[in-house]
């Protein structure tokens, strides 16, 4: 039997946050700070990072720009932050997805290179059908896929759809992976009825359609439900004898020789704006769930992400 694989992770939540400005080191910020966004525009990564950039701008006393350099899981903006220097004055999305995906290739980060300035929030990931789906629960389309081919848009996280095509290996159902650029082109392709599935995260424009009745939903991929969004009997993957689950959280980091002054106003700042009343406010409106991750959890998430990969990869090749 595959190992299991449930992550997770408690959000460390300070006694006494202190609302003050964090006091910078000496010489940073030096003019604007950039948020490397390695996820395309209008995605969570990119919406949530513009909210806080709004706050981190406040605390670090200057303007946080935000950059998008979308591809390879958010790979190709982590390489892009690695050849800047490391002055702190970018930092770089660091989702679970960049080392899982480059660990299932065979090229896994060098994770020593990197010091996680913290994380922000974690995102459950949901598999969606079509309004026009010959089925309208988990069940149903097991039952279905077994009999009948069904597609399923490729193109949101990496990770979630090897999840699902191990799924569909372990279960003998017949899925056809139709592969877009992002998870943006694969909600508009289900949301166009073009194919029969697709897997995105909460907050997400397919999540919002399917809240108001525009896709169904089947399940969620990470461990736990949906019951605290209003989906008491949606099954999670886990309890539908799956080997394998998936679930994104989101961070920032900096290269790991950025100064060690730095990289802690860097947090400082970072976690008071993930903590800020109107970044709570803002995110959750969208049925996201910010909390503070302490960078050292964050940080072992990450390795078991790699190993993690690795046996998925593994398991989808035999």
């Amino acid at each position: 039997m595959l190992r299991r694989t449930l992550f997770t992770l408690a959000a460390a939540i300070a006694t006494a946050a202190s609302t003050a400005t964090p006091a910078m080191a000496a010489g940073f910020p030096d003019g604007p700070v950039t948020m490397m966004v390695g996820f395309g525009a209008g995605g969570m990564t990119d919406t949530s990072s513009r909210i806080m950039a709004e706050e981190l701008a406040t605390q670090l006393g200057t303007k946080v720009l935000v950059e998008n350099k979308p591809g390879a899981g958010g790979l190709l903006a982590i390489k892009a932050t690695d050849a800047l220097p490391a002055d702190g004055q970018t930092m770089v999305s660091f989702l679970t997805e960049g080392p899982f995906t480059a660990a299932y290739q065979g090229e896994p980060l060098d994770l020593a290179r990197w010091s996680i300035v913290g994380g922000y929030m974690p995102q459950e990931r949901v598999l969606f059908a079509a309004a026009s789906a010959p089925f309208s629960t988990f069940e149903e389309m097991v039952a279905y896929a077994k009999e009948t081919p069904i597609t399923f848009a490729d193109g949101g996280s990496f990770w979630s759809s090897r999840v699902v095509e191990a799924y569909a290996k372990k279960h003998d159902l017949t899925i056809r992976l139709v592969p877009f650029r992002s998870g943006a082109e694969g909600s508009a392709a289900i949301l166009g009825g073009h194919v029969t599935t697709a897997e995105t995260g909460v907050g997400t424009s397919a999540w919002h359609a399917a809240r108001e009745g525009g896709l169904k939903i089947l399940a969620t991929l990470t461990p736990g439900g949906l019951a605290q969004f209003g989906y008491p009997d949606v099954p999670s993957l886990d309890q539908r004898d799956a080997d394998y689950v998936a679930r994104v959280y989101y961070g920032y980091a900096v290269r790991a020789d950025t100064p060690a002054d730095v990289l802690e106003k860097l947090r400082a700042a970072f976690k008071a704006a993930v903590e800020a009343p109107a970044v709570q406010e803002k995110l959750k409106a969208i049925d996201l769930t910010p909390q503070w991750i302490e960078p050292a959890e964050y940080e072992e998430v990450l390795q078991s992400v790699t190993k993690d990969a690795q046996e998925l990869r593994d398991y989808l090749k035999e």
